[in-house]
């Protein structure tokens, strides 16, 4: 059961793009300091208790854009990935919403999102078409963390509601959250097609490192890919024939499942993700 602590990670704060941007922008510059200098550097707000700060930083992690050590002292140290690095370069202050779905992804991927995302997205996840009661959300998950009820919403889910609703995830219109819980679907993004790429490949090597062929329902059950960009069937197999086009996978569906074997790694993604944004 996973603990409360781990799941405030945000501080009630939903990520803010601007932020994100500045975090970015230090560890880029490998930058070091307590969250009051890193305040100071970057004019994100903190306080003596809370603040953004820390949870800007943990919120860019887990998007893949940055790592980061702490200290004893409480000195950060913040270094981009090949991901963060590529994204500075080309959009720097998260403008661009193919960023956003890249910031989503990491959140939402397995083994190295954000819990709270990451249970959302591959346990509750209900298909498209169907709403969830929030009650029974909140109901469900006690059987997963051990937060209380009455501090499901402040401690754990209420973070995703703002990041969708009104914080950085807003545009992406991936959910509905009110009292029932809508995932919306999404049609296939032609100028997206390398994001699909980055995240279907940077999951493969985290969840099947040893394997150069997995099946269909590898990546839709486990890595979820359908549900981490609210693609139905339709679009889902749209998206793969898209990449099987460009060369990165290629696909047999004269077995059942379908067999998909890789054609490419993320490292040679990672410098084409833009390539096709006009």
């Amino acid at each position: 059961m996973i603990k409360g602590s781990v799941l405030e990670f945000h501080k009630t704060f939903s990520a803010e793009t601007g932020y994100v941007a500045k975090i970015l922008q230090l560890a880029i510059e490998k930058t070091s300091g307590t969250k009051d200098e890193l305040s100071k550097i970057s004019g994100i707000p903190t306080g003596k208790t809370s603040g953004k700060v820390i949870p800007h930083i943990k919120y860019a992690a887990y998007m893949g854009l940055i790592d980061y050590d702490v200290d004893g002292r409480g000195v950060y140290t913040l270094f981009a990935t090949k991901l963060g690095e590529e994204i500075f370069m080309q959009d720097p202050f998260l403008h661009e919403v193919l960023s956003l779905w890249l910031c989503h992804y990491g959140m939402c991927r397995r083994n190295a999102g954000a819990p709270q995302w990451e249970y959302l997205i591959h346990n509750i996840h209900p298909g498209f078409g169907e709403v969830v009661d929030q009650d029974r959300i909140f109901a469900q998950a006690q059987t997963w963390c051990d937060v209380s009820l009455e501090n499901m919403l402040k401690k754990v889910f209420g973070a995703i509601k703002g990041c969708y609703a009104r914080a950085c995830f807003e545009n992406l219109q991936f959910l509905s959250w009110d009292e029932d819980l809508e995932f919306l679907e999404q049609s296939e993004q032609f100028d997206m097609v390398f994001v699909y790429a980055y995240a279907l490949l940077e999951s493969w090597d985290r969840l099947f490192p040893s394997k150069q062929e997995i099946t269909d329902f590898d990546i839709k059950d486990e890595i979820g890919f359908g549900r981490i960009f609210g693609l139905n069937e339709d679009e889902y197999n749209y998206v793969m024939d898209s990449l099987a086009y460009e060369g990165i996978i290629s696909i047999n569906r004269q077995m059942y499942p379908a067999s998909i074997i890789r054609t490419a790694s993320v490292e040679s993604i990672i410098p084409k993700i833009y390539s096709r944004v006009l």
